[in-house]
């Protein structure tokens, strides 16, 4: 034998996929485990949590919605196309629903006006909707729309348009102008012709495109979604308390 060093040998060392776990390392057998041996804990909290949503979900009122769907009416005054000056649907929904506008609808229905709105702007109509507990009084709340906001429309117009003549027929009093007059009187003659359209009793300005009718299915509470719901998080509950056993438990082992 040679008296010269042997090399040493290079010791193997396994790859990290065959080294043994280390003792803070979770065996998925032994998680698996707990949640089998604490299956009732799970199974307990989840029936006492739906049992939970759904008492309280069958002890909520139902609440009903309902609807109507209301539209300008396509040129009114029968005026030529390049005379016609309709207003965008959502100036129209600010007008009809101000408060100016409120009031008058409110006098005619001999009711208070309580009704949100929904623009919808690629068909240029606005849905009136009403949501409560009363299906009867939902209907009558959106009717007290339907069946006014025409006549207070035109009421409003009126007034309006009056308003334009009488400054017209001033300022043509005063001007001297005869370009000015012949302009001024041009357009007095427009707003007297729109004013004897809004005077005549089948000239109609807002149309009821869908009208309301008495809801029967409520709208809410979702009781079936609400159990539904509680079963998962009963059950979301108690694998979290098996687990948190089972992580005492290990460390008191250890």
């Amino acid at each position: 034998m040679s008296d010269k060093q042997q090399p040493a040998q290079p010791q193997y060392v396994a790859p990290p996929y065959f080294q043994q776990p280390h003792d803070d390392e979770i065996d998925l057998r032994e998680l698996f485990a707990a949640l089998w041996q604490g299956k009732w804990w799970v199974i307990g909290l989840s029936m006492l949590c739906m049992l939970v949503a759904a008492a309280y979900a069958f002890t909520q009122p139902n609440v009903y919605r309902a609807q109507a769907i209301i539209a300008p009416v396509n040129n009114p005054f029968q005026l030529p196309r390049e005379q016609q000056s309709p207003l965008p649907i959502h100036e129209l929904a600010t007008a009809l629903f101000s408060q100016t506008m409120t009031d008058k609808m409110a006098d005619l229905a001999q009711r208070s006006i309580n009704v949100a709105t929904d623009v919808q702007r690629t068909q240029g109509t606005i849905q009136l909707s009403a949501e409560g507990t009363d299906p009867a009084e939902l209907l009558n709340r959106i009717q007290a729309v339907t069946e006014t906001v025409d006549t207070a429309y035109k009421s409003l117009m009126r007034q309006q348009t009056e308003h334009s003549l009488n400054v017209l027929n001033s300022e043509l009093k005063r001007v001297d102008s005869e370009a000015v007059k012949v302009s001024l009187g041009e357009y007095t003659a427009d707003q007297t012709y729109k004013l004897a359209m809004l005077n005549h009793p089948s000239t109609q300005l807002i149309q009821v495109v869908k009208p309301a009718t008495e809801p029967t299915s409520p709208i809410k509470p979702k009781r079936k979604l609400i159990t539904v719901l509680g079963f998962l998080l009963g059950g979301m509950l108690g694998v979290a308390i098996v687990l948190v056993r089972f992580a005492f438990k290990r460390e008191d082992t250890e």
